[in-house]
């Protein structure tokens, strides 16, 4: 018969060294175990499934024996797990799965499918939901191909719905219950009242550029041989133009423009119906260009040297040395020195932008009126790292102000492409390495779900102080650290746990292993696969259901897992 004491020991013995590396402390007195928990259990079959439960809750004290909240299989491929309520991209969803990066999806808390990509940004589908409680979905493929459902505005029986189909740029069709804005068209042979296109509010065409019509605030211009002849009308404009040769547009009262030889030669004249104030442009390009209005007086010449003076509505002066390079700005609200590439800064109200060596070096300070943010990147997007801290609210007292001067701000710092470090200021820290995508795509959700845990060798999360995880190669290494409590895995092979004073340490998940409780020694084990924190929960879970709460003493573990 195998002494399965002796071949413990023996396995142990020579894990003695990663068992001192994942608990430190090993032998030194035990913190009591406190709520709440941050992390949930693990269970670690890397790479074929790593998963938590969920973190203990006054709900749910007995987590760790319950079911897997969140899982990841095949390394980062496939998912699922909750979405953090505090998530900046709140659309309803509760719950987010899939296998990265061919597809996942998004639910709502009922299960109904809220987002779904495939392939991201090839495919995606989009619900829409109204303030009336209506609802819709929009699909596109890669923003060329789209469809959008949508309640009708004056729904009637036979169309309850709108229904907008484009595949940019050569079909495009909308079917409405108004007649009057219901379309289909193929460019570039005909299309009539397409609306909603290239912010105009209606296009027309016939064999582009044969003829093209687009129509904005009832002003219509109608193009022959596009862009070379143009009828202006509506409104009260009147204009006709052979580009580049000379063209008009005139309403009286209001506008009187006019060019010859496009771009060399041009003049306007407007005239505010309100005021009566008159402007004036004039250009003889690269010569000579002006503008007058009232309180405002600008000159250039060669299109690099030249002027302005405003008065009015408020003072500004600007010299324009070797434009757009040189020039410097001053004015009732504004500062400018700019000598580029060497240095530039700008200063108003609330922004402050310096430039030193463009583009390798740059700092921005700017507020939003809650909130004040600096900025500061080299090379672009090689470091990028944005602060961001509240404006003194009113009536802010001195000692409200010198706690905000001395919080820390919620920080997140790139350096491209080794890591992505961020922190809400408030003891709740992500980073997570390597990171090629967050800093050209820092608020895009998509990435940051689907694309960027595949590049995720290391990722550390700290939910407040003193509770905080690492991971290593996608979970194959993880190390949990809470208040009376501590988790490490070597993917399956090995693992180490430790509740208050209760510690258990397992190769292949329980095969062999060894575990101690209060005031016993080590003892050996064989097949035992549950987790210690779900021997502890079940156990504790029996107790309660044995006696009534009201008269139920918590031991010290169940305590442990209570959150608050």
């Amino acid at each position: 018969m195998l002494n399965w004491r002796a071949i413990a020991l023996v396995f142990f013995a020579a894990l003695s060294g990663l068992r001192a590396t994942a608990f430190a402390d090993a032998n030194t007195p035990a913190t009591p175990a406190t709520p709440p928990f941050s992390f949930g259990a693990e269970t670690n079959y890397w790479p074929f499934w790593v998963a938590q439960k969920a973190p203990a809750t006054p709900d749910n004290p007995f987590a760790a024996a319950g079911p897997a909240q969140t899982w990841d299989a095949a390394g980062p491929l496939a998912f699922s797990r909750p979405l953090d309520t505090r998530n900046r991209h709140d659309d309803g969803s509760t719950l987010v799965r899939g296998l990265r990066p061919f597809y996942v999806e998004k639910r709502d808390a009922a299960g109904q499918l809220t987002r779904l990509h495939i392939l991201y940004p090839l495919f995606n589908w989009t619900r829409l939901q109204y303030a009336d409680g209506l609802r819709g979905y929009r699909w596109d493929i890669f923003n060329l191909i789209n469809h959008e459902h949508t309640p009708a505005r004056n729904p009637t029986p036979e169309q309850p719905c709108e229904n907008q189909f484009d595949i940019w740029p050569f079909y495009f069709s909308k079917q409405s219950s108004d007649p009057a804005e219901s379309y289909r068209a193929v460019f570039p042979i005909y299309g009539n009242n397409v609306t909603g296109h290239l912010l105009l509010d209606r296009i027309d065409w016939f064999l582009f550029p044969l003829y093209f019509r687009r129509t904005l605030n009832n002003v219509v211009k109608t193009s022959y041989l596009w862009p070379i002849v143009t009828r202006t009308t509506g409104d009260g404009y009147d204009g006709f133009a052979i580009w580049p040769i000379f063209g008009s547009v005139q309403k009286k009262g209001v506008l009187d423009d006019s060019y010859f030889l496009w771009p060399f030669h041009s003049h306007t004249i407007r005239t505010d119906p309100d005021t009566g104030a008159v402007s004036e442009n004039f250009a003889l390009l690269p010569f000579y260009y002006s503008e007058t209005a009232p309180g405002l007086r600008a000159e250039s010449f060669m299109l690099l040297w030249g002027y302005s003076h405003r008065t009015a509505p408020v003072k500004r002066d600007e010299i324009r040395y070797l434009w757009p390079l040189w020039l410097t700005v001053r004015g009732d609200n504004i500062h400018r020195d700019r000598f580029a590439p060497f240095y530039t800064r700008t200063t108003t109200s609330d922004e402050t932008k310096t430039w030193i060596l463009w583009p390798l070096w740059n700092r921005q300070d700017w507020n939003d009126g809650t909130w004040q943010y600096r900025r500061t990147r080299l090379c672009f997007f090689l470091y990028h790292d944005t602060a961001q801290k509240p404006l003194p609210w009113p009536g802010i007292t001195p000692g409200e102000k010198t706690k905000l001067d001395a919080s820390p701000p919620a920080r997140r710092t790139n350096l491209w492409p080794l890591f992505t470090y961020w922190t809400d200021g408030h003891g709740r820290r992500q980073f997570q390495t390597l990171s090629p995508l967050e800093v050209f795509l820092p608020d895009n959700e998509p990435t940051r779900l689907i694309y960027s845990p595949l590049f995720a060798l290391y990722r550390y999360e700290q939910d407040a102080p003193g509770h905080y995880r690492h991971s290593l190669l996608w979970n194959f290494i993880t190390y949990r650290r809470e208040p009376g409590l501590a988790e490490f895995h070597l993917g399956p092979l090995y693992s180490a746990e430790r509740v208050g004073d209760y510690k258990r340490h397992a190769l292949f998940h329980g095969v062999l292993g060894m575990t101690k409780t209060p005031g016993k020694n080590w003892r050996p084990f064989a097949f035992k696969f549950k987790s210690l924190q779900r021997q502890l929960a079940e156990k504790d879970r029996q107790t309660a259901a044995q006696t009534s709460i009201a008269q139920t003493t918590p031991r010290d573990y169940p305590k442990v897992r209570q959150r608050m």
